[in-house]
């Protein structure tokens, strides 16, 4: 495989994070950059970009043959990552004219495969020690009805289409309060899919949209104030600043509208909770 055909391999991987929405250089969060776990050298170039598009917990990875030095195995399952290898190798010089028999070391680019940490069994999450149990009751306390929460190292999210949360690491937070107020926040949209409260199937436009981030703000403001936690997160995109803005200027009862569908979003979410307190 030349030179060009890995750099494309990769460019294509890269190109199609973009076309989803995810910018790989631009993160929020303290998960750190990709780094060799041997080495604990960043990623350069090219492999730098690579690896910094994948959803993990942790920056680091290693080849197959590192894992094993280390005693790890790989998940079953996991799908290797392609990066450029530089190899050195030793070429004769091939002219006639120099008698030199000098030998040329010349870099020749090859295609390796690395794993995340997450992806082997030497991976250890710390993040227990972490949990606010006030936190977590509300969670648990949905019982069978609680949402599919996954972790990655990027950004907070609720996926409609595939209905789950995605938010990164309790300890890729500043501190926990940070990660449940983030957390609560993805909790109120994941209410509004069409299976339950029905509020994202009918936003269309801006003004509807931020519309739903203010009212995902002051519900996720009410559960921290419920489990006793400091709400000190905002989402402070310039977008959603202007759009509650404008909304609340030129609606008044926006911010009316926005505090009963996030009352409606807390009462979906405490309904199993309530019973499960009132029992216990």
């Amino acid at each position: 495989m030349n030179r060009q055909t890995i750099y494309s391999r990769i460019t294509d991987t890269i190109l199609s994070k973009l076309k989803e929405g995810t910018i790989p250089w631009k993160r929020s969060w303290k998960i750190g950059l990709p780094a060799n776990y041997i080495s604990k050298r960043i990623y350069s170039g090219i492999n730098f970009l690579s690896l910094l598009v994948n959803d993990f917990a942790s920056p680091y990875y290693l080849t197959y043959l590192q894992c094993s030095k280390k005693q790890g195995k790989i998940l079953k399952g996991a799908k290797g990552i392609p990066i450029i290898f530089w190899k050195i190798t030793d070429i004769a010089n091939k002219d006639i004219d120099d008698m030199s028999n000098e030998v040329k070391q010349v870099p020749i680019a090859r295609l390796s495969y690395v794993f995340n940490l997450t992806q082997t069994d030497l991976y250890k999450d710390n993040a227990d020690q972490l949990k606010i149990y006030s936190c977590e009751s509300i969670i648990e306390g949905m019982g069978d009805n609680r949402p599919v929460i996954k972790h990655n190292p990027v950004r907070s999210y609720y996926s409609s289409k595939k209905d789950y949360i995605s938010i990164p690491q309790i300890d890729d937070f500043d501190n926990p309060d940070e990660y449940y107020s983030t957390l609560f926040h993805e909790l109120i949209h994941w209410t509004g899919n069409i299976n339950r409260l029905n509020r994202l199937s009918i936003i269309s436009d801006v003004d509807k949209y931020s519309l739903e981030e203010l009212t995902a703000e002051i519900g996720s403001a009410y559960l921290c104030g419920l489990t006793g936690i400091e709400s000190n997160v905002i989402d402070n995109q310039s977008s959603y600043i202007e759009g509650w803005y404008r909304n609340l200027q030129s609606n008044r009862d926006a911010l009316i509208k926005a505090s009963l569908q996030a009352q409606k979003a807390i009462d979906y979410i405490l309904r199993d909770y309530s019973q499960l307190s009132a029992s216990s």
